[in-house]
């Protein structure tokens, strides 16, 4: 593909999945393209662990059939034999019990309902795969939206304690976008082409999909640099330069794909207004304890939470999606934790976070022993996602900075959409047209 941009020396810092799939595809068009990734492997939130000689994902990830982003590059990158769907399972927790809740009939005989709850709830749904506009919820609080549609019940037996795992009990602020996305994503799956109701994951997690990007950037027009944090970026000579510890390098343009508090520290300091522009945002951190058991904890997949009292968000059994004997037979169950910046639970031993989640896990799944624990991990991330609050748009920093021929595409964009890979795919190609349009009309 030519553009008016081709044969750019382009600087990309990060190597997650924005950061790899920008590269793949600029060294598709024919740019020279440096990616610089501050840690020793790539893939970001994407990236694996190795347990007994296999590999499997930090953190949870799924495929939806209506993930024609996602899908279209795992095509391109000639890994669709590793793709597997199957039906999943979804369950809620609720008052010591566990309920499914992966159909409509179970949907409407779900006995914490009455009737009229269950009909608001269904009505709630719906309704929201009719709205369109989006903007149109920004303005209003995830509250006041699901409470009107649903009702009050409907809002504190099972949304509001959602909100509150979700947010750490900062949701108060949320738009109604949140879930007006969420149901959207959830839908997608009618409209695949695997079949109803189909999620699917890649044989050996998304390390394959990364695996496949690396090679592709380097076997084309593209360098990788692991364990090279950039420390600063200068403008120079109507290009920029980004420095790390060992050396300067030189770029005709350059993206960054890291989280905007890293992004604000690298800015040149004549820049300090825009910099100041770009503070509004906080984040969530995370901690997510990981056991690989030797026998499944659930049926379900994800395992909503309406207990109060439970500190997870969730519980995601991702091995009723991946056979287990892509994991030597094992369970792997993921615990996540999300976290309000500063909170000093982010930084407790691995041993503290298993003895703070463990009495909460005996109590959901009285079967439960420590036994059953083949192996633990504790993985931990900060910055992971940000909370955007009712009319907050104004605040979601453009992709075009104030610097010029400098980019920046982070997780704070990807907005309205949810966070997965499919988004962040799908935003990284949006970005890519940005950034050729601003091309052609310098042109």
């Amino acid at each position: 593909m030519n553009t008016a941009a081709e044969d750019r020396e382009i600087g990309i810092i990060g190597g997650g999945v924005m950061g790899l799939t920008l590269a793949y595809y600029l060294s598709q068009e024919g740019h020279r393209v440096s990616l610089f990734e501050r840690g020793g492997k790539l893939g970001g939130l994407a990236g694996s662990l190795n347990f007994d000689g296999c590999t499997i994902d930090k953190y949870y990830h799924s495929i939806l059939s209506g993930d024609r982003h996602l899908l279209q590059l795992i095509h391109e990158l000639d890994l669709d034999h590793l793709l597997r769907f199957r039906e999943l399972r979804m369950g809620f927790y609720h008052e010591s019990k566990l309920h499914p809740m992966s159909t409509p009939r179970e949907l409407l005989t779900f006995p914490p309902l009455n009737m009229i709850d269950r009909g608001r709830l269904v009505f709630t749904v719906l309704y929201s795969l009719f709205v369109r506009n989006w903007e149109n919820l920004e303005s209003v609080s995830v509250e006041k939206w699901l409470s009107g549609l649903g009702g009050r019940r409907n809002y504190e037996n099972i949304w509001k304690p959602l909100l509150r795992a979700k947010f750490d009990g900062n949701f108060g602020n949320i738009p109604a976008t949140y879930i007006w996305s969420r149901i959207h994503r959830m839908n997608s799956v009618r409209k695949g082409d695997h079949g109803k109701g189909d999620n699917g994951c890649l044989v050996g997690g998304f390390q394959p999909l990364i695996d496949a990007l690396q090679g592709r950037i380097t076997d084309g027009n593209g360098t990788i640099f692991l364990n090279s944090p950039v420390e600063k970026i200068e403008v120079r000579n109507g290009g920029l330069a980004l420095h790390t510890k060992e050396r300067s390098w030189r770029f005709d343009k350059v993206i960054s794909t890291v989280p905007t508090p890293y992004f604000q520290d690298l800015l040149p300091e004549e820049f300090h207004r825009y910099r100041a522009t770009l503070s509004h945002m906080p984040y969530l951190d995370i901690v997510c304890l990981l056991l690989i058991l030797k026998k499944s904890l659930s049926p379900y997949h994800t395992l909503n939470i309406t207990d109060t009292k439970i500190p997870f968000t969730g519980v995601i059994e991702t091995t009723n999606l991946i056979d287990p004997q892509y994991v030597k037979g094992r369970s792997l169950v993921y615990f996540p934790i999300y976290l309000s910046p500063g909170k000093e639970f982010f930084h407790s031993s691995e041993h503290s976070v298993y003895e703070y989640c463990r009495p909460h896990i005996e109590v959901m799944f009285p079967h439960f022993r420590e036994s059953d624990i083949v192996r633990a991990f504790v993985m931990r991330s900060r910055f992971v996602e940000p909370i955007h609050k009712v009319n907050a748009t104004r605040e979601i920093p453009d992709v075009r900075t104030p610097v010029p021929n400098l980019f920046l595409a982070n997780t704070t964009q990807v907005y309205p959409d949810l966070l997965n890979c499919e988004s962040i795919v799908r935003f990284a190609r949006k970005t890519l047209g940005q950034i050729h349009a601003q091309e052609y009309q310098r042109g």
